[in-house]
């Protein structure tokens, strides 16, 4: 495995200090967060004016329909941005809960630049939030 990937305090659903993490674990944290961010979000120059996609916004914002055809070319080209990612293969399933919540789960299937194997990330994402539901590589 290449481990030029990078090192960095754990931050998935919130800042752990004092947690560090490394490898392909980063790289999926990276990518959790680059879905996550609503675009516009972050200051600092041009690169930071196109990151994110805000997938949560989007869930609730758009038709279903609209959500299951475009989010995986989303995702997928909000991943290619980062340059640890050599590909991304987006799929995505919904379920409607007993309580009318729409929740869409994307699965991608991740490559990272140096590897010739992949890791899946899976999401559970609805209206108001977005979680890792599997695939966090250790």
């Amino acid at each position: 495995m290449t481990t030029g990937y990078g090192r960095d305090t754990w931050c998935l659903d919130s800042l752990q200090p004092g947690r560090m993490v490394s490898g392909r674990a980063l790289v999926a944290q990276a990518l959790f967060r680059r879905w996550t961010t609503p675009r516009g979000t972050l200051s600092g120059g041009p690169e930071e004016d196109i990151y994110g996609i805000d997938v949560v916004g989007f869930v609730g914002a758009a038709a279903l329909p609209v959500v299951l055809g475009a989010l995986p070319g989303m995702m997928r080209a909000e991943a290619l941005k980062d340059d640890r990612v050599s590909d991304c293969r987006v799929t995505i399933t919904s379920a409607t809960e007993a309580d009318g919540t729409v929740m869409v789960y994307p699965k991608a299937v991740v490559t990272l630049a140096g590897e010739s194997e992949s890791f899946e990330l899976t999401l559970a994402v609805s209206a108001t939030s977005a979680q890792v539901l599997g695939g966090l590589p250790t």
